[in-house]
């Protein structure tokens, strides 16, 4: 029998299916501006009362309801259903991965949001859009986050880091690609 020394030396990413998940579970525990600036389509959402663990479960897609405008996080990208309401999603998903070899890959988290343009300014003379971007860099850049590890924005660790500016009438869209090097 031939011994192949090479066995079990190429990355498996066993967690890549629970990715998005483990990310928004980060986020109910490390985050409360975010999930208030979803819940509420108010001009003043920043300042309402935190939401409670099951608040904030109500809010994620459970795969199962065919509305899905009464959503407001989901894990994957696109939307399938017009939605006319003025509200703000989120979408926390993985984008990519690339490997320059067997062992070690980079992946890269995609969070996007959008928001209504009727809902996007806020009395405190900011935007929706800007105050969850600013929130997912300070939750997210640098955290290891399980089954992930260590998200960053940095190119020099994973290459194609950024934060760009989306969407489309009638929403308003901003997204940031995160990335890890893996095995």
């Amino acid at each position: 029998m031939e011994h192949n020394i090479n066995e079990g030396s190429y990355a498996q990413y066993d967690d890549w299916d629970v990715f998005s998940l483990k990310c928004v579970e980060y986020l109910m525990d490390n985050d409360e501006l975010i999930w208030k600036l979803l819940k509420y389509n108010t001009p003043d959402a920043w300042d309402k009362p935190n939401l409670t663990m099951a608040q904030k479960r109500a809010l994620i897609y459970d795969g199962v309801s065919d509305d899905t405008s009464q959503y407001h996080v989901f894990m994957d990208m696109g939307q399938p259903d017009v939605i006319t309401a003025e509200i703000c999603q989120i979408r926390i998903h993985p984008y990519s991965l690339t490997a320059p070899n067997r062992v070690v890959g980079t992946i890269m988290m995609m969070f996007e949001v959008y928001s209504n343009y009727k809902i996007n300014h806020l009395t405190n003379l900011r935007t929706r859009n800007d105050m969850i971007m600013k929130r997912f860099l300070q939750v997210f850049n640098g955290k290891n986050i399980g089954g992930i590890g260590r998200l960053n924005l940095d190119n020099l660790g994973s290459y194609g880091s950024r934060l760009e500016t989306g969407g489309q009438l009638p929403f308003k869209g901003k997204w940031l690609l995160m990335g890890n090097r893996s095995a």
